[in-house]
Parts: structure tokens; sequence; C-alpha cells
């Protein structure tokens, strides 16, 4: 379910109120921006609701003429809506503003007195936080069932995607003959679903995305360029109404089939880490079933950087490793314990490797983590760190300790007491992680630069923190990590 302008209008506690646009209250908003420009856009990306008290229009010697310019502007870089803020220069929307807007079919929101634009702010991120939870949950369920369906055979892993995304599936063989369909009969005619798998091969892209009769259609290769088994493709709206949503499920149901055609082991084995890296152990374990790949009771996660990494992360992938994707410093590979020890360093190369501990499968996420950190230690003379070896572990076990637990339950109290908490939280994360750099942080965070300052001046006015003192901005950066252990599954070993 999109945030929309409707679903904000619930939220009775901001008392908003519709003044003309009723018909782009179901309009998708991806961010709120605050503006007090006669030209905004410079600081607009698209699909924005924008508020402003309407000081730009003040001096106006022709306001007509600067809301007509404002509008135009507003409605050429995409916004979604208005919310116009009573006082402290208008008492109620101009008029000028109200038919600009309606001359520019965009939507027009009173936002009252009482009501400060940050209220606005939080409960649009709020909903996208949620939005956010409920879609990654919702994957890893579809993820799930496509795992289970494998124990079917091809046919099962396609109608189950078929019906998950709403939409169509063909598969095509490495000759670019259609296979199986699902629905039966569903999708384009063969001829050009087969064009449509020859340009996927000739445009060298890992995922094709174009549209067909109107409709979003991906095409997914099955199998590496040198292996090819053939192509799955997927026509459905929701492909393109939430795109990563479908990418993920889109990307898990490529693996079984490329698996199921008897074969592509590396594959599945990528897509198997990739489950146990977003800590779903219980997907991973379902996929290897289905496909009938043994899974070893434990792994190390290996973080691999420096010059050459790459082609380390190949080597040691050809040698048994299970390609995790990228990391925090690099490349991650997750291999049996005895593999580090015994056959990691020839394969390197001139890369270098940091080394986790040895972890259960649902602690693959901390391990990774671990690599993350050792290999960030790494360097020309010292091209291999175990994590098990570093002073970082000691900072781990102090982190891991009641007392760490017990200081950031204390300063978290009236944070996570608060509507807004998870979003303060992960607007510190940011500033944090950033070094104290507002606009890389900003950009991290997916905000404007003012509309993170203003969630740190509340997150310090909860706390009691000064966040222009450096004792105070250690203890936040330790309650972050202290976040950033909890949060990974880390545990003591």
């Amino acid at each position: 379910m999109a945030v929309t302008i409707r679903r904000l209008l619930a939220n009775a506690r901001l008392g908003l109120r519709v003044v003309l646009g009723h018909e782009g209250l179901d309009q998708p908003v991806r961010w709120v921006a605050v503006s007090e420009q006669p030209d905004p856009t410079p600081w607009l990306d698209g699909a924005e609701l924008l508020l402003t008290s309407g000081m730009w229009l003040r001096d106006q010697d022709d306001p007509a003429a600067a809301a007509e310019r404002w509008a135009t502007r507003l409605a050429e870089a995409g916004a979604r809506a208005v919310g116009f803020g009573l006082d402290p220069w208008f008492t109620e929307v101009p008029a000028e503003v109200v038919h600009a807007t309606r001359r520019h079919r965009l939507t027009l929101i009173e936002v009252p007195r009482r009501t400060p634009f940050v209220a606005v702010d939080r409960a649009v991120a709020d909903l996208n936080a949620a939005e956010a939870r409920r879609e990654a949950e919702q994957a890893r369920k579809v993820q799930q069932q496509l795992a289970e369906a494998g124990y079917a055979g091809r046919q099962a892993v396609a109608d189950r995607l078929a019906r998950e995304l709403h939409g169509w599936v063909a598969v095509l063989d490495a000759g670019h003959a259609v296979a199986l369909r699902a629905p039966a009969g569903a999708g384009p005619a063969a001829e050009a679903l087969t064009e449509l798998a020859r340009q996927g091969d000739r445009s060298g892209r890992h995922i094709l995305q174009v549209e067909l009769d109107g409709e979003p259609v991906t095409a997914v290769p099955l199998g590496p360029a040198r292996e090819r088994r053939g192509t799955l493709c997927v026509g459905a709206l929701s492909v393109g109404e939430r795109p990563m949503w479908a990418a993920g499920i889109i990307g898990t149901a490529a693996a079984l089939l490329t698996v199921l055609d008897r074969g592509g082991e590396r594959e599945l084995r990528r897509t198997i880490a990739g489950l146990l890296a977003e800590g779903d152990a219980r997907s991973a374990a379902r996929v290897a079933a289905a496909a009938d790949l043994p899974l070893p009771e434990e792994f190390a996660a290996v973080t691999l950087a420096g010059p050459g990494h790459r082609r380390a992360t190949e080597r040691i992938v050809a040698a048994g490793g299970w390609a995790a994707g990228d990391g925090r410093a690099g490349t991650v590979v997750l291999v049996i314990p005895g593999f580090t020890e015994e056959r990691l360093e020839p394969l390197l190369d001139g890369a270098r490797a940091g080394i986790a501990v040895p972890r259960p499968l649902d602690e693959v996420p901390a391990g990774i983590r671990e690599s993350g950190l050792a290999a960030e230690l790494t360097g020309p003379d010292r091209p291999v760190v175990r994590y098990a070896d570093t002073p970082v572990m000691e900072l781990d076990r102090l982190l891991a300790s009641p007392e760490a637990e017990r200081f950031a339950a204390a300063l978290l109290a009236p944070v996570t007491e608060t509507a807004d908490g998870e979003t303060l939280i992960a607007a510190a994360r940011a500033w944090v992680e950033a070094n104290h750099h507002w606009d890389p942080a900003a950009a991290a965070a997916g905000v404007h630069r003012e509309t993170l300052r203003a969630r740190l001046r509340r997150l310090a006015k909860l706390t009691g923190l000064d966040l222009d003192s450096p004792t105070d901005r250690l203890a936040l950066s330790l309650l972050i990590a202290t976040l950033a252990r909890r949060g990974s599954g880390a545990g003591d070993r």
C-alpha cells in the first residue's frame, strides 16, 4: 500500500484539510519538502508533498503571476501536492495559490497553525518506514512460498510467481523457445517473447525492463552468460508499482528455475547466501532443500577488499565459497570454517581479507559485520585480519555487556516512547555514520539537510544530549554501535 495524501489526511492529529484536488489524493508521495523559495524545484526529485507558508508571495508586485510561475515549476518537477501552512503570513490560503494549483492540477492542502511542518514530515516518514517493513516481510513470505513450490518443479515456481505478482510468467529455454507459461496461454505471442530474450542477450544486462502493449515486462537470464540456460520473462503492473519488492521475488524465482533446470549451483549458492546475509535463514534453508543442496551448520564470513578483490572473490567462489554480495568494506563470501585456515590465503593474490568468527546460519549477518570491521583494519603490510585477533572484538564485548545495554535503554527511553522514535534513531545513525557531516548524512537518510537537522535537534532535546559536545557525540556513537550490534543479531561466542 503506497503512502498517499489520503493516508496522511487520515491522521487526525495533523488536522489537514483538502482545499482542492480530491482526484489526486491517491497518488503516491515519497517525500516531504519544505521551501519558502519562489522556485523550489532545485530541491525536488518528484512525487513530493511541498510545504510552504507562502513567505515567498508576500512582497510580490503581481502575486497572481508569481503564484502561476511557482505552480508551473512544481508541476513540471513532478510534485504531487502542496501543503499551505496558515500563519505567520496568511490566515487563509491565498486565492492566487488556489487558482494556480487548480490550473496545474496540484492537490492543495491547508495545514493548520497548530501543526508544525516537522509533524507532517514525521508522519510521512513513519508511513514510509512502516510500508518498507511491510513490503520486506511480504517479500520474505513470497520467497518462502517460491522455495516450497520448488519441490514440485519449475511449473509450480512459475505458477506461484504469476499469482504473487498478479501477472503472467514465461520461461524460455537456451534457444529462446517458450518452455512453459503461467497461467497457461497468458502473455505475449511466442515471437515477441523470443525477440525479448534475444534483446536481453544483446544488451548484456542482467535485467532487461521494457514495455509490451502498455505493460511493464522484465526479462532475467537464467544462469551466467557462459552457461545461459534460458530467460525468465514476467509481465505485471506490480513490477512497475513496487520495483524493489518485485525485483527480490523475481530474482529468487530465477535462481530456483536455474537450479531446477539441471545445474546452476553457483547461482543458487549466491541466492542462498544473499538470503542468509539478509537474516532470512529459514528461506535459505528451504531453497537449499528444494534444490537438494546441503548447507553447512556454520559459515565464516570473509570480506574482500583492496586491489583485485573481485577476482579473488571469483576464485574463492570457484573453490566452493558462497558469494553474498557487497558489504560495508568490500565483497562478502561465506566459506566453511576450515576453508579460512587451509585454503583462503593462496587465493587472495594481492587482495585483502577480513575474516569473521564462524557462526550458525541465523547469525550470518553478525559474521558479515565482523568481517567488515576486520577488513577495515587490513593494509599493505597486513593483508589478512581475523576479527577474533583484533581490539575491535574487545570493544564489541563491551558493547554486548549488560552495562552497555542499560546505558542504551536509559538513553533511548524518551525516544522510543514517541511515535517518531524510529525515524529519529535512523537520522542519528545516518549522521554518526557520515562522521557528523550533514550533506552526506542527509543523502544517506534520503531527506533534506534541514529535515535531518530538525530530527537531530528533536532527538537531542529528548535525550538531553548536547550534540556540539565531543563527549555527548561519543555517547551517541556508542548508542548507535550498541543498536547496530543488537540489530545484527551479534552475540558472544
